[in-house]
């Protein structure tokens, strides 16, 4: 099954993996509420020094926890050394197996983006790469991580791209949004590549209740999909406090949009 053929797909999950309990009882409620794609991060970057995830040792959990009940992991990769980590774990976890990696928004070494998108793309079909914008506001920057990739050869059918807002810097933010969308742009350049572009609405509000103001603002614009943190118990997670979704928040935000998907099908 090809991931980019579903509609509107949603991605949930913690921030980062903190332990297979953890991800044992969202991979639960996820499946509840009919989501198949979870999120967690193995490999965490910092604006400052702090807790940087469980890191490659928690990969055959991710793994274990999630392919064998009908989910698909996603996580992000930083490095070449982290493509080939996830391209040796995928490859042993059977020929039916997939999974989402992505590029963060500070992974901006062009060399790194090369290499990483020609490891995956040796690697099984079953991997589906996605890459956000980087944290300053360039629509040239954005269009260029994806010539690199593409030039790499990485299949577009299984390329697609996620809009997480730019640093706000001194621009008015009169909200306090952690970074401010570009709805416009995000549009552009889903245009201009072609490919499928998600929304990250949990790195641009920053909270709780501004994640769910973005993705009513968001609702105007033609999105595939969302990408959103949740948290079981938000307040003790380790990182992103702040903007991970309760489970009830996140079952809440689903209901609304889906059922604004159902009303402009049928207007």
């Amino acid at each position: 099954m090809n991931l980019l053929n579903l509609e509107k797909m949603v991605i949930a999950g913690p921030c980062a993996l903190e332990s297979r309990e953890q991800l044992r009882g969202c991979v639960q409620v996820l499946k509840k509420m009919g989501v198949s794609m979870v999120r967690a991060s193995l490999w965490k970057p910092r604006t400052q020094p702090g807790w940087e995830g469980l890191g490659w040792m928690s990969l055959p959990v991710l793994l274990e926890e999630t392919i064998p009940h009908g989910m698909i992991p996603a996580t992000e990769i930083i490095t070449a050394e982290h493509a080939l980590m996830v391209v040796h774990a995928l490859e042993h976890s059977g020929p039916d197996a997939r999974m989402i990696v992505w590029l963060g928004s500070r992974n901006q070494n062009h060399l790194e983006q090369k290499k990483i998108a020609k490891i995956l793309a040796t690697g099984p079909e079953g991997i589906t790469f996605m890459f956000k914008n980087q944290m300053w506001d360039d629509e040239r920057h954005w269009l260029g991580i994806h010539e690199h990739i593409i030039t790499e050869g990485f299949p577009r059918e299984r390329l697609m791209i996620c809009h997480r807002g730019f640093c706000p810097g001194k621009a008015p933010n009169a909200k306090g949004y952690r970074n401010l969308p570009d709805f416009e742009m995000a549009m552009r350049i889903k245009e201009k590549t072609g490919l499928p572009m998600l929304l990250d609405p949990s790195h641009i509000g920053g909270s709780q209740a501004n994640v769910l103001d973005i993705c009513h603002q968001a609702s105007d614009y033609n999105f595939d999909g969302y990408l959103i943190e949740m948290h079981g118990d938000p307040d003790n997670a380790k990182t992103d406090a702040k903007q991970q979704l309760t489970p009830g928040q996140l079952n809440g935000l689903l209901h609304t949009l889906r059922g604004a998907a159902v009303t402009k099908e049928v207007a």
